[in-house]
């Protein structure tokens, strides 16, 4: 039987791994090499687990067992590296068979770390069991090519690394085409793109990981794990061997920084770090450009270094595994001969060469020699070779006039540091951080994702949107929309309104190409209007005529509105992927099929509203028996206009059914479901000041978000109220019992029974929003902006009970809420409201001030 462990104190090194971690993070500067403070922390470990290792308690004569065993580095500590916060992964390479003396050995190291609280993550194999794992498991074969001897035996680790050599678990073929496919994952979570407003400074695109990426390449193929080796093989040159070290050394700086501010292993760059830790790396704020503007915009620089160097590398590899396997990389490649510096046509063949890829779908990506000749050459391109060339010019449109090709070409212009030689705006928006509540990408990678957007949109790519397939009926130029698309935001960062900005260097730009005037109009028209169609579809009163005749003469014609619709879907989904919903693409179609609808008809045939009212209620009258038909018309007596312009005639149905159904009861909630998402709630009970906020709060409670609301009062004095949310989780949707408890809520709400108060604070915790939490509410009244209501607007940070504060504000001050839209764009909230004022009249000058300083009072912290 063997004998136990007997636990004994930890022992202790010469300094401590406390003290020793301490001193690293007192001395560590902005000037300080990251590579020398990585390998003083691994140091730091080698030397406390060596101790520990000679030290550990085990059966009589355990520096034999010690010995016989060997203590093995793996992973990224057996590179020789270790950032602050990250995990020590261990391997104990044993004997084919373990002695009784051996396994208490172990124990007594592996509980040695654990008294000294290591974060250790470790594996006890022998060679056979190390080998076996390697091949099936990917990652294990990963983690040992980057052994290196800690303590103990060398011959067992010389062993293990003779095996891996003579018979790798993975050929280099098939290893290549693995790794390949799992960075590929990794890059598809990070979006395929490097610039995040956050981004993940160890596994996003361009980041650390695919420099590690690279070295096991290098391990794989060349039996040395290293850039170097890369280098010394002709798979990157000088000069880009150079790059890599010098984006790895900033990324490694920062992650340590990161590591120390929040005191564990965070390696995403949270907006609310930026700011001190630019500071803490020694940036500075200069004229137009803040300290984390210049440090975000070298990070995001190395991402791109990083990501096209690699991908150089890549396929260097491939062709050099192809001659033995056809195990490579599946993409296409586009090669082109030599190009030349002082060639009068250079920005003619460039271009060329991206016309071919954008107009041939099997094509990908250039070769490896192609791209690193273009990068090379990109110094020799200037933006008048494109103004003195109409031959280039065609070649740049005839990019722009694939939409799904555009993206491909002018993503990889971008890499190459093409774009923005030949369009100067662009460099300026590129690497640009916007700390704003809703978008997740710098600009010029919002504009790409755009582009590919329009491109999902041309192909039926996208999710299904039918009115995006009408549109495109009326877009003869796709290139003039993939133009208004890359212009859109490139005015921004330069003070002032960025769609007049851009609208401005739009029509410079169509100068340059020489476009007709007819299809230049319509690019600026589309850059300096295009927030206008989101803006009215999430917040205004879609079903009032006179919002749509107005959107009808901005727009003027069914041209200008098919492109604007494309152009607005593709920038919102573009914005941030997750706040895109079924919902904001209902609202956007309905938009536009009504704006189509009055473009078509001429003024003779508009309808005046008293026309629209009785129609609409005809078209009810046909759906129900002769008896509810008198009972409608006596509901119906009295409700005023709007409520009918209001809904449409499936709405209104509805109304009249429950409501008429309804009978004796005081007070009536029905719910149903609204596609394509979501649940519509009716409320039909005894109006009272205070209501909207009591509703809401109810609705809060049961963590339903309010995306449209829709209020009106009966000359009885009875509401009818309709309210549409939506459950991020979706259970209530498809839930019975949840809908009757919220109607019994509800109930004893409106008829005054119960007090429904909502949750208050944020409703993130992330730490993004966090960060935007201290944003000041926006606060806007306008009385011109409609023509029977006042418009409030309210732009702020998304929190609990926001629509109760504001319904109580309204309350105090005497005035009525008619209607109501709730946009949420990830952490911000945009809500609209129709307001009158207890005469039922658009608001005083004097009640304007009121409600805008209580509104203030109430979200910016003031009140008391």
């Amino acid at each position: 039987m063997p004998n136990r462990v007997t636990r004994t104190e930890a022992p202790t090194p010469p300094v401590t791994l406390r003290e020793g971690r301490g001193s690293l993070r007192a001395g560590f500067s902005p000037r300080q090499s990251s590579r020398a403070l990585l390998r003083q922390h691994c140091r730091l470990v080698d030397e406390t687990l060596r101790t520990l290792w000679r030290a550990s308690p085990g059966a009589d004569g355990g520096v034999a067992e010690a010995e016989a065993l060997t203590l093995v580095a793996v992973g990224g500590y057996g590179r020789g590296t270790l950032f602050p916060g990250s995990d020590i992964d261990l391997l104990i390479l044993t004997p084919a068979t373990l002695t009784a003396a051996q396994k208490n050995f172990v124990e007594g190291f592996l509980t040695g770390l654990w008294d000294l609280q290591m974060q250790v993550g470790h594996s006890v194999r022998g060679i056979e069991a190390c080998l076996e794992e390697a091949r099936q498991d990917l990652g294990i074969a990963t983690t040992l090519l980057e052994s290196r001897y800690l303590a103990g035996s060398r011959m067992l680790l010389r062993q293990l690394d003779d095996a891996l050599r003579d018979t790798p678990p993975w050929s280099p073929p098939l290893f290549f085409a693995a790794k390949l496919a799992e960075l590929e994952n990794r890059h598809a979570r990070g979006s395929d793109t490097a610039f995040h407003l956050e981004p993940d400074l160890k596994e996003g695109p361009g980041a650390l990981r695919d420099i590690h990426h690279l070295q096991w390449l290098a391990a794989s193929v060349f039996k040395e794990g290293s850039l170097r080796r890369l280098r010394d093989a002709q798979i990157i040159t000088h000069e880009e061997y150079r790059q890599l070290l010098r984006a790895q050394a900033l990324l490694s700086r920062l992650r340590i920084a990161l590591h120390y501010a929040t005191g564990r292993q965070e390696d995403r760059l949270r907006l609310h770090l930026q700011i001190p830790l630019a500071q803490q790396l020694g940036y500075t704020d200069r004229p137009g450009r803040s300290a984390v503007e210049q440090l975000m915009q070298k990070l995001y620089r190395a991402f791109a270094d990083i990501l096209r160097v690699s991908a150089i590398a890549q396929e260097n590899i491939a062709q050099r595994l192809a001659a033995t396997s056809p195990v490579t990389d599946p993409r296409v490649a586009l090669p082109m001969p030599a190009l030349q510096r002082d060639d009068p046509r250079l920005c003619r063949h460039v271009l060329a060469l991206f016309r071919r890829l954008a107009e041939d779908p099997r094509r990908r990506t250039l070769d490896a020699h192609t791209q690193r000749q273009i990068h090379a050459l990109r110094s020799a391109l200037h933006p008048g070779d494109l103004d003195r060339d109409p031959v280039a010019q065609g070649m740049f449109l005839a990019i722009l006039a694939q939409p799904e090709g555009a993206y491909r070409s002018l993503r990889l212009m971008q890499q190459c540091g093409i774009l923005a030689r030949l369009l100067p705006v662009f460099g300026r928006i590129t690497g640009r951080i916007q700390h704003d509540l809703f978008h997740v990408y710098t600009i010029d990678q919002h504009t790409l994702f755009l582009l590919h957007n329009l491109g999902q949109l041309w192909t039926h790519e996208a999710p299904q949107m039918p009115v995006a397939d009408i549109a495109w009926a009326h877009v003869e130029k796709p290139e003039l929309l993939v133009l208004a698309g890359l212009f859109h935001d490139i005015g921004k960062g330069r003070g002032g309104d960025h769609s007049k900005i851009g609208a401005q260097e739009a029509r410079r730009f169509a100068r340059r190409l020489r476009l007709p005037p007819r299809d230049a109009e319509l690019i600026v028209w589309l850059v300096e209007q295009h927030l206008q169609m989101s803006s009215v579809s999430q917040r205004r009163d879609l079903e009032d005529p006179q919002v749509i005749r107005d959107f009808a003469d901005l727009v003027q014609d069914e041209r200008r509105l098919a492109h604007l619709l494309l152009l607005t879907v593709a920038d919102m989904r573009a914005t941030n992927p997750e706040l895109w919903s079924d919902w904001k693409a209902l609202l956007l179609s309905t938009l536009y099929r009504a704006t189509a609808s009055a473009l078509q008809r001429t003024e003779r045939q508009i309808q005046d509203l008293p026309q629209i009212v009785a129609d609409k209620q005809k078209s009810v009258l046909r759906e129900i028996t002769p008896l509810d038909q008198a009972r409608a018309r006596k509901l119906w007596q009295r409700l005023s206009g709007p409520y009918f312009l209001r809904y449409s005639e499936s709405e209104l149905l509805w109304h009249c059914q429950e409501i008429l159904a309804h009978k004796g009861r005081k007070t009536l909630v029905a719910v149903r479901p609204h596609a394509p998402e979501g649940s519509e709630i009716l409320i039909y009970g005894a109006d009272r000041p205070g209501l909207f906020q009591q509703i809401t709060g109810a609705l809060d409670r049961h963590s339903l978000n309010i995306v449209d609301a829709r209020i009106d009062t009966s000359e009885d004095g009875r509401a009818i109220d309709t309210f549409l949310v939506i459950d991020n989780s979706h259970a209530f949707a498809h839930s019975a019992q949840a809908h009757a408890d919220l109607g019994t809520e509800l109930c004893a709400v409106i008829e005054g029974e119960a007090i429904s108060t909502p949750r208050f604070g944020p409703r993130h915790r992330d730490p993004r929003h966090r960060f935007f939490a201290n944003i000041p509410a926006e606060i806007r009244v306008d009385n011109r902006a409609l023509p029977r209501y006042t418009l409030l607007e309210i732009r702020a940070a998304d929190q609990l009970g926001l629509l109760y504060r504001v319904g109580e504000a309204l309350c105090a001050l005497q005035l009525h809420i008619y209607g109501a839209k709730v946009s949420t764009f990830g952490e911000r909230v945009e809500d609209t409201f129709f307001i009158l004022n207890e005469r039922e009249r658009k608001l005083t000058e004097a009640q304007v001030t009121a409600l805008t300083q209580t509104l203030n009072d109430i979200l910016n912290g003031k009140a008391a």
